[in-house]
């Protein structure tokens, strides 16, 4: 069959896009087209050493921007609303927004308590919200999420290693909060400061390291079985997936109220 020359340009890019399927190189699954790659490649970056470095930032930066985005759309909604504080109907920005940020304000009340936690509430809420964007893009293929890499699951957790030390110095001074680490007897404050202080640092790296196997093994995991079948399975791994880009985003706020609660409580 004869089709136009633009026909036929179109049929080759569709063709060349469903044919961007490779194995991985060490574990035989199977990823799909990579639009971060697409986008490098148009700016002439071809490496892959330097593509896979890149990937997390552009994943990253998707992610902040799809925040953003909603977050201006929530605002905007709100701002339309009024004095109205009568939900809306259905599933919308605001709805959804607002079951979101009832549960972390539940979350980090139970945890921190009803008014400490107030001053730490948006930093929560922006960390769950982020995780989840970029656990949640990971399931639509061509998107690699930000949470996949080492590198920005750490940047994560220095985030909130810096917000806990703050609270912390912000409670109880700078001498008090060192204090903390001491614990109550005297005699053995030196031993006891070491493994606290080391504790302490080790937290950003713990939740780093959750945060990266989880979602790594997650998209393992769908890349092997898509690999052996590309129907009916995958479908009911997705599933699984979002259950476990919740949960993830849920686990690494959770700890990270923990956190904080353990730099401000008083009882030591």
């Amino acid at each position: 069959m004869n089709f136009p020359r633009s026909t036929k340009a179109k049929l080759g890019a569709i063709a060349g896009l469903f044919s961007s399927i490779n194995a991985y190189a060490a574990g035989g699954g199977v990823q799909f087209i990579s639009y971060y790659q697409m986008l490098l490649n148009t700016f002439g970056i071809s490496d892959e050493h330097v593509i896979e470095e890149w990937k997390p930032v552009l994943g990253a930066a998707f992610t902040l921007i799809i925040t953003l985005l909603i977050g201006l759309k929530y605002r905007a909604k709100v701002a339309a609303a009024g004095d109205d504080v009568t939900p809306d109907a259905g599933f919308s920005v605001r709805s959804i927004m607002e079951m979101i940020m009832d549960f972390v304000h539940n979350l980090g009340k139970g945890i921190i308590g009803e008014t400490e936690v107030r001053p730490y509430l948006s930093v929560l809420f922006g960390l769950f919200l982020f995780i989840l964007i970029s656990n949640v893009s990971g399931l639509v293929p061509g998107f690699t999420p930000a949470t996949e890499s080492i590198s920005t699951n750490l940047a994560l957790g220095l985030f909130i290693f810096i917000v806990f030390n703050i609270a912390g110095v912000k409670e109880h001074g700078v001498f008090g909060y060192l204090k903390t680490f001491a614990g109550p007897m005297a005699i053995m404050a030196p031993f006891i400061f070491s493994i606290e202080m080391i504790g302490s640092f080790v937290r950003p790296v713990s939740l780093a390291l959750r945060l990266y196997g989880n979602i790594f093994g997650d998209h393992l995991v769908l890349s092997v079985f898509t690999g052996l079948t590309y129907l009916v399975l995958p479908s009911f791994l997705l599933f699984f997936g979002l259950m476990v880009a919740c949960l993830q985003s849920f686990v690494f706020t959770l700890l990270s109220g923990i956190y904080i609660s353990l730099a401000v409580s008083h009882d030591h």
